[in-house]
C-alpha cells in the first residue's frame, strides 16, 4: 500500500498502514523491484505514529507524526547471527552499525524472551526500553 509520510492512504486520509504492506519508496532503481526490508523496530515506528494520528484526527487536529523508521535487526542464524543498526534506514544515515558472532543468536533468544514478557503484560514500550533506544540514538518518531 502506497502511504503519505504520516501512514495514511493519500486517496483515502483516514485509512493508515504499517508493517510489510507499505510500499517504502526504494532508493534506487533495481532489475528486479524489491521493497526495502521492515524490520520490527520500523513496524513499531510505523505504528507509534498511526496511533499518535488517530488520536489527532479522533481530536479534531492535524496529523503531525511521523516514524523515523529507523532498523534494528538480530537476525539468527543457527549457532551464529548477524546484528545491526540504521538511523534511519534509508541513507544518509546519522547512525551505522553491524556486527556478527555467536552473541547475536545469545541476544535474540533474550529479545524473543523480553518480548514475551511485555506481550503478556501488555507493555509496549517501558521506560528502561526508551531509555536504552535513546541511548542508541533510536526514536520512534521525528520531532515536530
Amino acid at each position: 500500500m502506497i502511504t503519505d509520510k504520516y501512514q495514511r492512504s493519500p486517496t483515502y486520509n483516514n485509512i493508515f498502514a504499517a508493517g510489510v504492506c507499505v510500499a517504502l519508496a526504494p532508493i534506487e532503481t533495481t532489475p528486479v523491484p524489491v521493497g526495502a526490508p521492515k524490520t520490527g523496530l520500523m513496524i513499531e515506528s510505523m505504528t507509534t505514529a498511526i496511533v499518535h494520528n488517530i488520536c489527532a484526527l479522533v481530536e479534531g487536529k492535524q496529523v503531525d507524526s511521523i516514524p523515523t523508521l529507523s532498523a534494528l535487526c538480530l537476525a539468527d542464524m543457527g549457532n551464529t547471527g548477524a546484528a545491526f543498526l540504521a538511523v534511519p534506514q534509508n541513507p544518509p544515515r546519522n547512525r551505522n552499525w553491524t556486527g556478527s558472532g555467536k552473541w547475536v543468536h545469545l541476544a535474540k533468544i533474550a529479545f524473543e524472551k523480553y518480548f514475551m514478557f511485555k506481550v503478556k503484560r501488555g507493555t509496549s514500550e517501558p521506560v528502561y526500553e526508551r531509555i536504552a533506544l535513546k541511548f542508541m540514538g533510536v526514536e520512534r518518531l521525528k520531532d515536530k
